[in-house]
């Protein structure tokens, strides 16, 4: 999650270095001259500003944007695949083997995560443009403009990292089903982490007395979420809980009152 984070953040403040040299020359430009003049026409500062921003969006939405947005998604799930691979004694096999479903997965995983890293600078700069057009409208300073930028480049870095620890936990409650499954088990038990910060239902699934245990459940029989959906540990926005293996007969004990 750490290197992931760190390679979001770099784009993040690529994109913020791109607005500083040039959006910001530009506000400070034109937001004298459109105080003084109320009425600008179209090929004025608006047509200038939307320009140098479709400039931008161009650019880190290019070909060659996406390529290396794919390329850090692809070397992130490979970490994920290599990490749960080193505790694969625990399961008896090993889910980063040279197979076509693994390569499926990791292309799968990979388109995904790179469409969220091009949603980065895509959504940053939308909202740059409605915060320097709206402001520049409003008729206020160059230096209000600023602030209000260099706050929106906080929120984005924050989703950057929000992305990163989300998918972590996704990719990882992914390939642990894969690594429980592939093994035999098709039982886990759902645990949270105990802390605040869980959710509510997440609890309550972690702590619901199934027909298989307390917080078990079968893998192609999953717990529903607040929306009705099922939902696996790992799965939820940010979730994270833990699925641990549950072997048969620990099943079979508990349905018979041993358990």
């Amino acid at each position: 999650m750490v290197r992931y984070n760190a390679a979001l953040q770099r784009i993040a403040r690529a994109v913020r270095k791109d607005i500083d040299e040039v959006i910001v020359p530009l506000v400070k430009q034109y937001a004298p001259e459109y105080v003084q003049d109320s009425t600008p026409t179209l090929d004025g500062w608006a047509d200038t500003i939307a320009r140098a921003l479709q400039f931008l969006l161009g650019k880190w939405l290019s070909p060659p944007a996406r390529q290396a947005a794919e390329s850090i998604a692809s070397e992130f799930v490979k970490s994920q695949m290599r990490v749960n691979s080193r505790g694969r004694r625990s399961c008896g096999i090993d889910v980063f083997s040279n197979s076509q479903q693994a390569r499926n997965y990791l292309d799968a995983a990979t388109y995904q995560n790179a469409t969220l890293i091009t949603s980065i600078p895509a959504q940053y700069l939308e909202q740059v443009s409605n915060i320097v057009m709206a402001n520049m409208r409003a008729g206020m300073r160059p230096s209000f403009i600023e602030a209000q930028l260099a706050s929106q480049f906080g929120v984005t870095a924050r989703r950057a990292k929000m992305i990163a620890r989300d998918q972590t936990a996704k990719v990882q409650g992914e390939l642990n089903k894969r690594k429980q499954q592939a093994a035999g088990f098709e039982y886990f038990r759902w645990v949270d982490s105990h802390d605040q910060r869980v959710r509510h239902r997440h609890r309550e699934i972690a702590d619901k007395v199934t027909d298989y245990g307390k917080g078990v459940y079968r893998w192609d029989d999953l717990p529903l979420s607040d929306k009705g959906e099922p939902i696996q540990p790992g799965s939820d926005y940010q979730c994270r809980c833990v699925a641990v293996a549950v072997p048969d007969f620990k099943v079979k004990q508990f349905q018979e009152g041993k358990g």
